[in-house]
């Protein structure tokens, strides 16, 4: 039920750190870490903008008027753009009979796909000041069959190079200038259904990534490296997760697994003698990596991903490598929360039963657990210390999680209670920003929040919160005049999934209600800039560029802005 991730590894080079206002990858550099070393520009006017998705009202339509994909994070360079572009054609779902309502749980995900071609675009900006593309590179990589949110598409820049996901768990490397393949780098051969299933990273002249292979035999996932001479070496989670329950072991899943019948509520069920209904267990098959998650490097080259049992999400690792690809630690995500019944949710009969005990998940009747979920597109943080951040899922807190942090030999430090999908930003001084929405629910089932922007200090305690406070519904016409109607009384989720952070402590980070907006140090609002309604919008990242130009991405087009 769960996927294989493959990784590319490979020995390490001389190569020198990107220089100072690079955003290559996810999170900007190797680490995630989400900062430049550039002050943002302010947000004045719009300097460009192009469509990368042409199919966001078909998809929103299928997911009910939710935008549910992640999106890559633009990759900037001096005056050089690369960026995803959608092209081919959009199988819609099919629909339930004599209703309007999308059946895509039924067809097959894999067709709805396989019609669209997922591109990587160069752009370079001209004396007049457009954006113009270059080269477009088309790409045989289709994203994991995976209901919810479609995995994402992450290339990163590679030196002179830009690497790309390909088919079979493959990737491309081409030519920054001219987009012309210099080599195609296939692991695991063909016909093997090994797939790249997350970002790919590039640090000290080397290319990481995640990759799954689904076979009804044999599952696996892999890290593999690719060196600068475009050799791949692979490592299987078998070895790089020792301590995982064997795969033949049963694993606990929650009560929601319960194929003879979910508990009433509330939970945990007990037995008469008052001890708890254990959930359902499964084989707990083998150690996967994150679907989304792109591995992050440290300072001295450790390399950090997370992985999670295929049976069970419940048995998920923080796994740290060390250069040479050999294990280095792996640390369970059960075991360090104590925060359930009782804390974070109230033991009152409703969820948490009033006999709990103090602290459990009321899901599994157990201590809580973090998970590596596949609809998540969180990827660890290399802190500069030597240790890691993760923000991992935790449903029982209010459909929210917990960032983890670990020290530099996989000790847990702390967490912290969170909004869940991030990969948050870490600035210099070590203070963190973090989305942290509340998803609580009337008896409707709409969304009353309250939604932050938190900043942590380097102990994962909070400094401050920044709320959403707009009310209104706003759209942008055709002549550039906004329209706006109040109709979100409780404001409007953060939908971001990796800020950014610039050289003056800057947080920049985009709202549901079509707005970037840039957060000072001290938890103040500095600027907004309203791009174009977002509801239901995908999770998206921030980037800026050499100039401190900011890239948002908002329903499918990315927004340049700046003065």
């Amino acid at each position: 039920m769960w996927l294989v991730v493959l990784a590319l590894v490979a020995a390490c080079s001389d190569t020198s750190a990107p220089a100072c206002g690079q955003w290559q990858q996810i999170g900007g550099a190797a680490d995630h870490t989400g900062t430049t070393c550039v002050t943002g520009q302010m947000l004045d006017s719009t300097l460009a903008t192009v469509t990368f998705d042409p199919f966001v009202a078909l998809e929103e339509a299928d997911s009910t008027g939710d935008l549910t994909i992640h999106y890559q994070t633009p990759l900037l360079d001096g005056g050089d753009v690369y960026m995803l572009t959608k092209s081919g054609t959009y199988t819609r779902c099919e629909r339930f009979p004599g209703t309007s309502i999308p059946d895509c749980y039924e067809q097959d995900e894999v067709t709805r796909l396989d019609s669209q071609i997922w591109n990587e675009t160069a752009y370079e900006w001209k004396r007049d000041g457009s954006l113009a593309a270059r080269w477009t590179f088309a790409t045989d990589w289709k994203p994991l069959a995976f209901v919810g949110f479609e995995p994402v598409f992450q290339p990163v820049i590679a030196g002179e190079h830009v690497a790309i996901p390909g088919a079979e768990g493959s990737i491309w490397i081409v030519d920054r200038e001219s987009g012309d393949v210099v080599a195609h780098v296939q692991p695991f051969g063909v016909d093997t259904g090994a797939t790249v299933a997350g970002g790919l990273t590039y640090a000290n002249g080397t290319i990481y990534y995640d990759a799954w292979q689904l076979d009804t035999d044999a599952t696996h996932g892999w890290l593999v490296a690719v060196d600068s001479a475009n050799r791949a070496t692979t490592v299987d989670f078998a070895t790089l997760v020792p301590d995982a329950p064997a795969q033949t072991d049963l694993c606990y899943d929650d009560y929601t697994y319960n194929f003879t019948g979910i508990p009433p509520l509330p939970w945990p069920p007990l037995n008469p003698d008052g001890s708890v209904v254990m959930p359902p267990q499964n084989p707990c098959g083998p150690q996967l990596p994150g679907l989304n998650a792109a591995p992050a490097v440290g300072p001295d080259g450790t390399i950090f991903t997370v992985s999670a049992a295929a049976g069970s999400p419940y048995y998920s690792y923080i796994v740290a490598v060390a250069p040479d690809l050999t294990p280095k630690w792996d640390t369970s995500l059960r075991g360090l929360l104590a925060d359930g019944c009782g804390v974070l949710v109230p033991r009152d009969d409703t969820v948490c039963s009033g006999r709990a005990q103090l602290g459990i998940d009321p899901y599994t009747g157990m201590m809580p657990a973090g998970q590596v979920s596949y609809a998540s597109s969180a990827s660890p943080v290399a802190l500069p210390d030597g240790g890691v951040l993760y923000g991992s899922f935790t449903g029982y807190n209010s459909s929210r999680g917990h960032l983890i942090e670990l020290d530099p030999r996989g000790f847990f430090v702390a967490s912290y209670d969170f909004g869940w999908d991030i990969t948050p930003a870490v600035a210099p001084d070590g203070t963190i920003a973090i989305k942290d929405n509340h998803y609580n629910e009337d008896a409707q089932g709409h969304d009353l929040g309250p939604y932050f922007i938190a900043k942590l200090d380097r102990h994962l305690q909070p400094m401050w919160w920044f709320q959403s406070a707009n009310t209104q519904s706003c759209t942008r016409e055709p002549d550039g005049t906004v329209q706006c109607v109040s109709d979100h009384p409780d404001g409007f989720e953060w939908c971001i999934n990796a800020p950014a952070i610039d050289a003056a402590g800057t947080i920049y980070v985009n709202s549901e209600d079509g707005t970037l907006y840039a957060i000072d140090p001290n938890g103040d609002e500095q600027a907004s800039y309203f791009l174009d309604q977002a509801l239901g919008a995908a999770y998206t990242p921030v980037a800026l560029d050499h100039e401190g130009r900011v890239f948002a991405l908002n329903s499918g087009v990315m927004t340049v802005i700046g003065q």
